[in-house]
């Protein structure tokens, strides 16, 4: 197993709503042109992913999708730019936060 390194300056912790101590850690690491999705429980590294930077956008695309159309969104996996989404998104965001 590789040492586990500290959290690039690009990067972010998600903790699972479900359980303490588990959390999803996320790095970019540009040498590498990676991103490296980990999953821990406390203090151990439980697994990691290792998503190349030119499939970040279909992940996030997938991820925003599924914010704003629902379900059937993750089906296409077209990135788009589209302004109208990023409102969109936006707008789908607030919703859940005042719900």
């Amino acid at each position: 197993m590789e040492p586990v390194s500290p959290l690039p300056t690009q990067g972010a912790v998600f903790f699972d709503p479900r359980d303490e101590g588990r959390f999803l850690r996320v790095s970019f690491h540009d040498p590498l042109g990676v991103f490296v999705l980990s999953l821990w429980k406390d203090h151990t590294c439980l697994g990691t992913f290792r998503l190349p930077a030119d499939e970040a956008p279909r992940l996030v695309h997938a991820m925003v999708s599924a914010l704003v159309e629902g379900d059937d969104a993750m089906s296409s996996t077209t990135p788009s730019s589209d302004a109208r989404t990023i409102s969109a998104v936006s707008e789908a965001l607030q919703r859940r936060e005042n719900a």
